[in-house]
Formats: C-alpha cells, sequence, structure tokens
C-alpha cells in the first residue's frame, strides 16, 4: 500500500538513505495518512545517529540531543528527527532516565504508546507495522503496544492521550488498554499541570466530543478535579450536547465545560492548570454572568456590552442560545442591531472627554471620572445624544 506523503519528504528520506542508513516517517503522521486527516508534524525516525544527521543535512538543531533528536531545516521547513531508540526506565512517570541508541526500527517501535502511532513507512519499502496498528486503525481502537499498563506507567500522560485521541478520531479505547488506564490513573498527578491543561483543551476542541465521557468515567478527571468530575458524572451527557452546538472558540467551549462550577471554582481550576490571564478572565466573566437575565431592552444590553465587553455579551448570548433560555434570539437580534448602528457603549466612544469638562471649569479629580460615567448613562439611554454639544450641556444641568 503506497501512502500519499509530500514529495519534500520523500526527498529527506532519500537523502538519509543515500548516506548509507535507514529513514521512515512514523507516528502521528502515518497514522493520519491512513485515515486521509492532514498530518500536523511529520516526524522522521532512522538508524542514523544525531551526529551523522548534522552531517548529512547543511541546517540542523540540537532540539533534543539526549534523546536523539535532531531539527533538520529542509527545503523550507523545519522537521524532527530521531534516531531509533530504546529507552531505560522511568522514575518520573513522564521521562525516560536513559535513552539508549539502536538499529532495529522494531525495538524503536515497540517503545511508543499506542499501536496506531506505532507504523513506519517508506515510499520503497513500505509499510513497517510490528504491532497490528494497521488492522487496530481498521477498528477503530486505540490498543497500548505490549503492555498497556507500563506504557501508562512509563508516561502516565499516555492516558490522557488516549482520551484525547478518542475524541479527536472517534476511535473506541480497547478493553484491556481501558483498564489499566483505570488502574494506573493516580499516576495523573505526577504530570505536570501544564501538560493536563493542554491535554484537555485539545479533548474538548475535537471532533467526536462525545468520547470525552471517558475522562469522568475513566477516573482520571476525578484525580485531577474531585470537584468538576462530580459535576460531570451529574451533567455531562448535558454538556456535552452543549459543546456539540458551540462554535469552535475555546473561551466559550471551557465556559460550557465549567459552567456548573461557581465563578470562584472555576478560577481556581483555571488558575491551577496555569491558564494564561486573558482565559482566566475572560472564562471567570463569561461564568459570573451566564445566568443572566437580561431585559429585553436597549438601554439594558448597551449597559451589560460595556460592563463585559461587547465580545464578551456575543459570547455570553451565544451560550444562552445553546442553553435554550428564554427571548435570547429577540435578544440577540436586538443587539445586533445596536452595533450595526454602532451605538456607543463604552466611556471611550463618548463624544466627549475628561479634558473638553476640564475647560469648562470642572476641576481635575474624581469628579470628572463620575460626570463622564453619567453622560454614559445618558447616552447608553438615548444613543442619539451623544454629541459634544448636548453632553457639555447635560454636564453643565447635572452641575447645577
Amino acid at each position: 500500500m503506497n501512502l500519499n506523503i509530500p514529495k519534500k519528504i520523500e526527498r529527506m528520506l532519500q537523502k538519509i538513505n543515500s548516506a548509507g542508513y535507514e529513514a521512515y516517517i512514523v507516528g502521528g503522521c502515518v497514522r493520519d495518512c491512513f485515515l486521509k486527516r492532514q498530518p500536523q508534524d511529520w516526524d522522521i525516525t532512522t538508524s542514523a545517529e544525531p551526529e551523522q544527521i548534522k552531517k548529512i543535512f547543511n541546517r540542523t538543531y540540537d532540539t533534543g540531543l539526549q534523546h536523539g533528536t535532531v531539527t533538520v531545516s529542509w527545503e523550507g521547513e523545519h522537521y524532527e528527527v530521531t534516531t531509533y531508540r530504546i529507552e531505560g526506565k522511568y522514575d518520573d512517570c513522564r521521562h525516560p532516565n536513559n535513552v539508549t541508541f539502536t538499529k532495529s526500527l522494531k525495538e524503536d517501535l515497540q517503545r511508543r504508546d499506542f499501536t496506531i502511532n506505532a507504523i513506519a513507512y517508506h515510499p520503497q519499502e513500505g509499510i513497517k507495522d510490528y504491532f497490528s496498528g494497521q488492522k487496530h486503525i481498521e477498528q477503530k481502537i486505540i490498543k497500548g503496544v505490549g503492555n498497556a499498563a507500563e506504557r501508562f506507567q512509563e508516561d502516565a500522560l499516555r492516558m490522557l492521550r488516549a482520551l484525547r485521541f478518542s475524541a479527536q478520531i472517534g476511535f473506541d479505547i480497547e478493553q484491556k488498554t481501558y483498564e489499566a488506564l483505570q488502574q494506573q490513573k493516580g499516576l495523573i498527578k505526577k504530570i505536570s499541570v501544564e501538560r493536563i491543561r493542554d491535554e484537555l483543551e485539545k479533548m474538548l476542541l475535537s471532533e467526536h466530543i462525545e468520547k470525552i465521557n471517558l475522562l469522568w468515567q475513566s477516573g482520571l478527571l476525578n484525580e485531577i478535579s474531585p470537584m468538576l468530575s462530580e459535576k460531570m458524572e451529574q451533567y455531562g451527557e448535558q454538556v456535552i450536547k452543549q459543546i456539540k452546538k458551540a462554535p469552535f472558540d475555546r473561551m466559550i467551549i471551557w465556559t460550557i465545560f465549567l459552567q456548573y462550577m461557581t465563578a470562584e471554582q472555576g478560577e481556581a481550576f483555571l488558575k491551577y492548570l496555569k491558564f494564561d490571564n486573558n482565559t482566566v478572565k475572560t472564562v471567570v466573566m463569561l461564568l459570573k454572568h451566564l445566568k443572566d437575565d437580561i431585559a429585553l431592552e436597549e438601554y439594558e444590553l448597551r449597559k451589560k456590552a460595556n460592563e463585559m465587553t461587547t465580545e464578551q455579551l456575543n459570547r455570553l448570548l451565544l451560550i444562552q442560545e445553546i442553553q435554550q433560555r428564554q427571548n435570547i434570539k429577540q435578544l440577540r437580534d436586538c443587539f445586533d442591531k445596536i452595533l450595526q448602528r454602532g451605538d456607543c457603549i463604552t466611556l471611550k466612544e463618548l463624544t466627549v472627554t475628561g479634558e473638553d469638562l476640564i475647560k469648562t471649569g470642572m476641576v481635575k479629580g474624581k469628579e470628572i471620572g463620575t460626570m463622564l460615567h453619567f453622560l454614559l448613562d445618558v447616552v447608553h439611554r438615548n444613543p442619539e445624544k451623544n454629541t459634544k454639544e448636548i453632553l457639555l450641556q447635560c454636564a453643565k444641568e447635572k452641575q447645577k
């Protein structure tokens, strides 16, 4: 069977072969070729050692020499080239204590996580599949290479990766692999929260979102957040249905996922996973306002948009629509009209500034801010009053 791979990758393999070494594309890119998906990366495994690869190619970068990996700059792209290797013990459930190079492709493939990721391919040599990865792709199952429990003990992140692959490509997890995952689930505590966060996010943004129920059914989520796990066991199916209807917007999806937590609980969870400040701030704001009943009035919508930002109010109304809250269609239509007209929403859009007020004789200080907020409220109630002349007159009358 011939896989359709880019010509530049073929040329790269041939260049390594011409120097007297074996080379294959390997792992996720081979799996994706079988599934007719566009590979994210093209990884190459080779019998050549890093120093030999550096002699073959003009431009290389030492990105993981301790693991046998060199990044090669080739025809305008960067590719990771890794020497066949055998890994020693994993004391930290994530990284091998040592790596030994080998000349055996089979030994290299044997250390990989799942059979569907343990297939190598070369345009002339064909497919090298020692662990029935092709068969498992056809059967749509995710199975550990060899003893699944050992694979999870070596690298506990593989448990989340199994669930993530299931959600991304829609495969089931093979029974013994799933049982091993349940038995080893406590090891996830040894993994850095940043890696856990990245896997969870990829999972939530996956095509087969219905598969994420394994996250709490397996007990793995309970090891990460007992509170969130409890909520998902109760409301998970409802959450999955809502995520299926949501646009591809990570802020919206995280908000839906955490909706049964309070804003404070959601904030603590996001900070525990070391999310960036913008994500924490945005999701927490949406959680705070999720149950808001906004009156079907333009004034209330303008006021709420100023409180939250226009973008966040749009997200909030979208989530509430997914949750089938009352009057949301009318609210969204009304808000769209406000945005189309370009009504003044924030202080920045007021035609009067603090400097303008000072020129009329107002003293610098707190009163300027109070007056600007008063004028913004005037404009929220009557958008047509957002002219300098009218607002200065309003300010004058307010001071009397």
